[in-house]
């Protein structure tokens, strides 16, 4: 599945060494983490017009994987995201990310722990337009202080794992939706966080451009032992995960084994039975 039309080339064999700052080969093999809420509730508002966008969530995801959160609009599932990747803060309950309580830590702790501990992806790739696809994948080294040689070596790395490094020097604009979005990926993925988040990765793209995203994102759950937890309302995006956790009125409502060769149309049925 390599080259530049996949997107995915030996992205399993490198690793960032966070305490080096440099790029290195990846000697060992997954890594065990989890994702944990217990009660947690978010409300927007106050008095009789509040909105309980989640009450009083459990939610528990151990070891690596890739999974996902289902559900309609206004389900709660991007609120849900917002707090796990510590944008947001619950207004009860307790959230744990690779067994380290989040929902209690103060703003410097917080910014410290999404820039290394965790990778985000949106919808909306979020890419800096003056930056080329190299400062743009390494823009967290430099945020983070690593010598310009070492971002540069961390960057072509990624690229090249990536099938893109010929397309380091070009700015977003003159790249594809889906490059756009795999340099979003790799700039996630800079300090080999352990768990990644991805808010409706594939909403602005096609649906052959949007199977290589997915591809991707397995691949990263499945080599990189990382957790991998995407957001999305699309059956055709959820079948490619493990495990589908289907949220309605702000409450996860069923959880589907996907691996056990559902298909899209089946998968679908189970979340709408559910309320999803």
């Amino acid at each position: 599945m390599g080259g530049p039309g996949t997107g995915i080339r030996a992205i399993g064999m490198i690793k960032v060494d966070r305490r080096a700052g440099h790029v290195r080969e990846l000697a060992d093999g997954g890594r065990s983490r989890m994702i944990r809420c217990e009660g947690v509730s978010k409300w927007y508002g106050r008095g009789p017009g509040a909105v309980g966008a989640l009450r009083g969530l459990d939610l528990a995801i151990d070891g690596a994987g890739y999974v996902a959160i289902m559900g309609h609009s206004g389900s709660g599932k991007s609120t849900l995201l917002h707090l796990l990747a510590a944008l947001d803060r619950p207004d009860s309950g307790t959230i744990e990310l690779g067994g380290r309580r989040i929902d209690n830590l103060n703003e410097t702790e917080l910014t410290r722990f999404r820039r290394r501990e965790i990778g985000i992806v949106f919808q909306q790739f979020n890419l800096i337009s003056t930056m080329t696809a190299l400062d743009n994948i390494t823009l967290p080294a430099l945020l983070d202080g690593a010598p310009g040689k070492r971002r540069r070596d961390m960057g072509m790395a990624l690229l090249r794992a990536l099938g893109l490094e010929h397309r380091a020097d070009h700015r977003p604009d003159a790249l594809s939706g889906g490059e756009q979005q795999r340099i979003a990926i790799g700039r996630a993925i800079l300090f080999e966080p352990a768990i990644l988040f991805a808010d409706e990765p594939t909403g602005n793209l096609d649906s052959e451009t949007s199977a290589q995203v997915w591809r991707l994102l397995h691949d990263l759950a499945d080599e990189r032992g990382m957790t991998v937890l995407m957001v999305t309302h699309e059956p055709a995006a959820a079948v490619h995960c493990e495990k589908a956790f289907v949220l309605r009125d702000g409450r996860i409502v069923t959880t589907i084994d996907v691996h056990d060769g559902l298909d899209v149309g089946e998968l679908a049925a189970r979340a709408l039975r559910s309320g999803g």
